[in-house]
């Protein structure tokens, strides 16, 4: 049984290297022409944005550089997460307490030229679990094969082109703009 369990593990396909997400489109605001997107950097450039993603397992970063003449503004409250099951959640982002990830959020204002690095992260992903060894804990936005002795995770490729979404909605004097973010789930291999 021992052999047969040991031929079984070495059957599966290792690769060195993590699962990630990259954006491969945006539907900006209506009124605002299609800007540029850079799927290999995760990178959204239009006439008043540019921000760029960074995924981290349980949350997604992003630097947001106001490229207009005036303040806007990230409206927290209206922020979504879309999950690969397409499940929307409400989302928290960096500063807001865990205890408090279901409250009304204030929104985030960006001066003129300048730029805000944060991260959103879905409520419904975050629990807290009592006990011993308890704690605040935030599960994967979609689940992936870690490696725990080894560099080398387990490669599936039923895993890839699995779409996540964003929704964050920017206001901009009175008006909203609505900006919907998809990615993709990709492998990175180390090289």
């Amino acid at each position: 049984l021992l052999f047969s369990a040991i031929i079984f593990a070495q059957k599966k396909d290792k690769r060195e290297g993590a699962y990630s997400i990259q954006l491969v489109s945006v539907e900006s605001p209506k009124g605002i022409e299609n800007g540029k997107i850079d799927s290999l950097n995760s990178t959204y450039e239009d006439s008043l944005i540019k921000i760029n993603w960074q995924y981290a397992v349980s949350q997604i970063g992003f630097d947001l550089l106001n490229k207009t003449d005036e303040s806007i503004k990230v409206l927290w409250d209206d922020a979504a997460f879309i999950s690969v099951k397409n499940e929307s959640s409400r989302v928290f982002h960096k500063g807001v307490k865990y205890i408090d990830r279901e409250n009304s959020q204030a929104p985030t204002s960006i001066y003129k030229g300048t730029s805000l690095s944060d991260l959103i992260s879905p409520t419904t992903y975050t629990t807290y679990m009592s006990g011993k060894y308890g704690g605040w804990i935030s599960r994967p936005l979609y689940n992936t094969p870690t490696a725990i002795w080894s560099s080398k995770v387990e490669y599936k490729p039923e895993l890839l082109g699995q779409t996540l979404k964003v929704v964050l909605p920017l206001k901009k004097e009175d008006t909203t703009l609505e900006y919907l973010f998809v990615f993709k789930t990709i492998f990175k291999e180390k090289k």
